[in-house]
């Protein structure tokens, strides 16, 4: 029987993963090395927090279930990334992408749950 707390965990994980890779896209255009100005970078502290959080829940879902499940569960970072992508920066995504967002999907379920 599949445990469904890790996954729940992982869900989460990857989904504020994506969003904190998207406050990071925002962020990176006025990014350089000086560290103070980072620090009041909106969007670079929000996916910086966001990451962390993210690797928080994933930490979580290690105490129940194997890392060879967990880490194909982490490919749904793409998804949400792509999905992401899409509505909030207004990216196109090509069908070959899509494409390979479905083999991602099918993958995911074949490891997962079978």
């Amino acid at each position: 029987m599949v445990n469904f707390t890790p996954i729940i965990f992982m869900l989460f994980s990857t989904f504020f993963a994506a969003i904190g890779l998207i406050f990071l896209k925002k962020g990176a255009k006025t990014f350089d090395l000086n560290v103070i100005k980072q620090l009041k970078n909106k969007n670079m502290v929000i996916g910086g927090v966001l990451f962390v959080a993210s690797i928080f829940l994933y930490i979580l879902a290690l105490r129940f279930e194997k890392l060879s499940i967990l880490f194909s569960l982490n490919s749904l970072t793409y998804i949400w990334v792509a999905f992401l992508s899409l509505k909030i920066l207004k990216e196109k995504i090509s069908l070959y992408k899509w494409i390979g967002t479905l083999l991602i999907i099918v993958g995911i379920v074949l490891i997962t749950f079978f």
